[in-house]
């Protein structure tokens, strides 16, 4: 089983959070911004990488706000993402240069609608709404809602 680092920016902006729209065989979903972890880049560095090339926004990156691990059998992969608590610096904000295969746009959210979409994973719903400090949220595989094209 691979193992995947990622990370991701929770950037709250004027109340509303930025999200990137995504969907694919298992519907219509929202995701935060953000990404693997390249060799040689800290995870800083990742997510503000991520954040332009998926949503063209330039963020300052400041405390780590949570952490969660999830494991995808159908891949192979053992995830672990670390959320970052990010700012908006700049930039032109809209489907970056290097958007997700699965995503279709990118939104900016009032927190208080997160749980009437279908935010993934579900998980971080009150971390976004509450912004509380770091928490280790545990392994989420089973929470997941992921489904298997083959399933389908």
């Amino acid at each position: 089983m691979k193992l995947r680092n990622s990370a991701k920016a929770v950037l709250v902006h004027e109340g509303r959070v930025l999200l990137t729209r995504c969907v694919d065989h298992s519907g219509d979903w929202y995701c935060c911004p953000g990404g693997g972890q390249e060799p040689g880049e800290t995870l800083a560095q990742a997510v503000a990488r991520e954040c332009v090339e998926e949503t063209g926004a330039i963020v300052n990156v400041g405390d780590m706000l949570c952490v969660l691990e999830f494991h995808d059998h159908h891949n192979a992969t053992h995830a672990i993402e670390f959320y970052f608590a990010c700012t908006l610096e700049g930039g032109k904000i809209g489907m970056g240069n290097v958007p997700d295969s699965a995503q279709v746009a990118v939104e900016w959210i009032d927190p208080q609608k997160l749980k009437k979409i279908d935010m993934r994973p579900s998980d971080l719903v009150p971390v976004i709404s509450e912004l509380k400090g770091f928490k280790y949220l545990g392994d989420v595989s089973t929470r997941l809602q992921r489904v298997d094209p083959s399933d389908a």
